[in-house]
């Protein structure tokens, strides 16, 4: 459930993570979604979950049963279409095979580039859920 408030703590995400280096467990592709979720919601989604490398995020997931933050986000979260994702909806994208979480923000699904935070066009969405 949405808490009061989740639109100005959306708003305070993303201005953290505009202002963070990319850097794993700092901000990055999980990063982003969980803390877009906290604000959302004001719950973890997924208690726990702390690494510094790629190598410890891949093994944060497969901890947990997952493969991909596309799996960790199915399992919490149910599915939406992208064309119908809310502002605080999250997602993934696949670019060049590689799979990236985000959220959609009143300007597109924002999500961690290499060097900087990226808002994308919806239809890049690959899967949509719904943060209720």
């Amino acid at each position: 459930m949405r808490v009061d408030g989740w639109e100005q703590r959306l708003d305070e995400v993303v201005g953290r993570h505009m202002a963070l280096p990319s850097q794993f467990g700092v901000s990055d592709c999980w990063m982003l979604p969980a803390d877009a979720f906290k604000a959302i919601t004001g719950e973890e989604l997924y208690a726990g979950v702390r690494y510094r490398t790629e190598a410890g995020a891949a093994k944060q997931l497969r901890k947990r049963g997952f493969n991909t933050v596309e799996d960790a986000l199915r399992a919490r979260l149910p599915e939406t279409g992208r064309l119908l994702a809310q502002r605080g909806d999250l997602g993934v994208v696949e670019i060049n095979g590689v799979i990236s979480g985000g959220f959609f923000t009143s300007i597109g699904f924002m999500t961690r580039g290499l060097r900087l935070p990226e808002f994308l066009p919806v239809t890049i969405v690959k899967t949509a859920f719904r943060v209720e």
